[in-house]
């Protein structure tokens, strides 16, 4: 009887040892190791080391890695680890957190699933996070003991490809590509204006001038590959079968790629030649440019077509944008090109911008299979922070409701903006999150329990800002009135009070942050602050006759200082390398 109730005892404690989860690290000492498959591949391998060099930065334990189980408890890592994981539905980024008995299984769609397994689980089960670029962003709770509980977690990501320029994944050597990786963006298409490298004018000027444009009656042929002030002419003979054999010869070249962008370049210099292209000159499209819709994705279908018979499977981003924003009239395209609609969608707060961006997505997904969405979020060269994280995340969800699968923003960012791009990239992953919960996440890990909320009442003036004021005052309003990132005159429009607000809570932030770390990141936001706040006051002492003052000399100072640094030498440099904004004589 004394056996029976001593074994029953063991059975109870071992099942409610499950119930609670796993335990990996107790006392600051390793109970679990890493397992990874013998044939695994470097970039699980990395994620591997990854998983094992913050767990120890966490509890002081170091988790062995190794190719086969141990002990009682383990954590396996991608593919081939653990075999008793059945069959999940999951995207190439997805992944799936599962324990199984005493096990624990991270397992991705692909590779780079298993490695954003890894930084999901550092996230969601020990509290680690990457707020901004750089160590003063990372944080690493201190735990002596770590339990992962019973769940199975399934993660997909709602837009498959969420790039935001210049963070490039791939080149992890600097903080600010270390940071989109573990934040898991990724390019997975690359919509770029890309016409002038598919047709270089040392292969086709000479032999195919008419593939190049007349405009008012002069051809106009490129100097060089790097000159895209041009468009093809699309309705020029033997043009569609020239692009067709580029692309089959780049794909031989190029044997992983999944995707070739047929992108128009950054000009607005159609040929005026043929009736056809003399008609589009006169008819104006939904942004109010000449409508070249019809000529271009009848010359995409064309090349896409021909490109399938040696390469099928492959993807066509295209840009829709100014003279080919809209879908053709037959509103077909090839089920392999992706649109990707280009809008500036901050200005949803106006709304023409809004109900215009919204057709246009609807008409496009009539037309197409799948679409993506091109944004202009510029940290950059504005000198407030420019933040509108509610907006955003109804833009995103909506967006993802109605065929946007893929996303590029051209984010150049500003670090001083805080929590923005941290929080665009959870909303990329799903933008049905609740916003508010990420930002109280961010900002209490940024500044403490009691400094958190000091941030968010900063921040929240300045989405104010830029999500009603600027509206209210007629700035964004429409298609064609918008604020740009080189004219600063929106300066104008900050009330004093918005300064004084600000200096009073940053300050606050700082005295009430609970550790060094958050000191130290409050006081990096404070500096680019000082930039922001100097910025303001001596733009308008300018306009109202003044020039060099203080302020207008301190800003300059404060950003010369920055041209190295390695959070905000990216908008210090672009600061003062545009006159307009650089204010050498405010």
């Amino acid at each position: 009887m004394k056996k029976a109730f001593l074994l029953l005892a063991v059975l109870s404690n071992a099942i409610a040892s499950c119930a609670q989860g796993i335990v990996l690290v107790k006392n600051n000492a390793a109970v679990s190791g890493i397992v990874i498959a013998k044939d695994a591949s470097d970039q699980v391998q990395f994620a591997a080391k990854m998983l094992q060099q913050y767990l120890q930065k966490s509890t002081g334990a170091t988790l062995p890695i190794r190719n086969s189980a141990q002990g009682t408890s383990n954590l396996y890592v991608g593919k081939g680890a653990y075999t008793r994981i059945g069959n999940v539905d999951l995207d190439e980024d997805g992944f799936l957190l599962q324990s199984d008995g005493n096990n624990f299984v991270i397992l991705g769609g692909s590779d780079w699933g298993t490695e954003f397994g890894v930084y999901d689980f550092l996230e969601r089960f020990v509290g680690v996070r990457w707020l901004i670029p750089t160590d003063v962003g990372i944080v690493i709770p201190k735990l002596s003991t770590l339990q992962v509980p019973t769940v199975k977690i399934v993660e997909n990501p709602v837009y498959l490809s969420r790039a935001i320029s210049p963070i490039w994944i791939d080149k992890n050597t600097i903080p600010m590509n270390q940071w989109g990786r573990f934040n898991r963006l990724r390019s997975r298409v690359d919509a770029s204006h890309n016409l002038r490298n598919l047709f270089p004018p040392e292969k086709f000027a000479r032999s195919n001038p008419e593939f190049y444009p007349q405009v008012k009656g002069k051809r106009m042929l490129p100097q060089s590959n790097n000159d895209q002030g041009w468009q093809p002419d699309f309705t020029a003979n033997g043009i569609a079968d020239a692009a067709s054999k580029q692309i089959v010869s780049w794909f031989d070249q190029h044997k992983d790629a999944t995707n070739y962008s047929l992108g128009i370049n950054d000009s607005q210099n159609f040929s005026e030649s043929g009736s056809n292209n003399l008609r589009s000159l006169g008819f104006k499209n939904v942004l109010g440019f000449s409508n070249f819709s019809d000529q271009y994705y009848a010359w995409a279908n064309d090349v896409v077509n021909k490109v399938r018979k040696v390469y099928p499977g492959k993807k066509y981003p295209v840009l829709a944008y100014t003279s080919v924003a809209e879908p053709p009239s037959d509103r077909k395209v090839d089920k392999d090109i992706i649109p990707f609609i280009a809008m500036e969608r901050l200005r949803w707060g106006a709304s023409p911008v809004k109900k215009t961006d919204q057709d246009l997505t609807e008409r496009w997904a009539q037309a197409a299979q799948s679409l993506g969405w091109y944004d202009y979020v510029y940290g950059f060269t504005y000198l407030l922070p420019r933040v509108w994280f509610h907006t955003m995340q109804e833009y995103l969800a909506w967006g993802s409701a109605h065929k946007v699968k893929y996303y590029y923003g051209e984010l150049y960012p500003n670090w001083g903006e805080g929590p923005k791009a941290w929080v665009m990239a959870k909303l990329l992953w799903n933008p049905n999150q609740d916003v508010d919960k990420l930002l109280d996440d961010w900002y209490r890990n940024a500044a403490g329990k009691q400094g958190g909320p000091k941030l968010k009442a900063y921040y929240a003036i300045w989405e104010k800002f830029w999500s009603q004021d600027i509206f209210a005052n007629g700035g964004n309003a429409g298609i064609h009135a918008k604020i740009v990132f080189f004219d600063p005159s929106y300066l104008l429009q900050v009330p004093d009070d918005y300064l004084t607000q600000s200096d009073k809570l940053l300050a606050d932030a700082a005295k009430l942050a609970e550790t060094d770390q958050q000191r130290q990141l409050v006081s990096r936001l404070t500096q680019m602050w000082t930039i922001y706040r100097a910025s303001v006051v001596a733009y308008k002492k300018y306009k109202q006759g003044g020039k060099n003052s203080p302020e207008g000399q301190q800003r300059l100072q404060l950003l010369q200082s920055l041209k190295s640094d390695l959070l905000y030498s990216l908008p210090a440099n672009s600061i003062l390398s545009r006159a307009t904004v650089a204010g050498n004589d405010w």
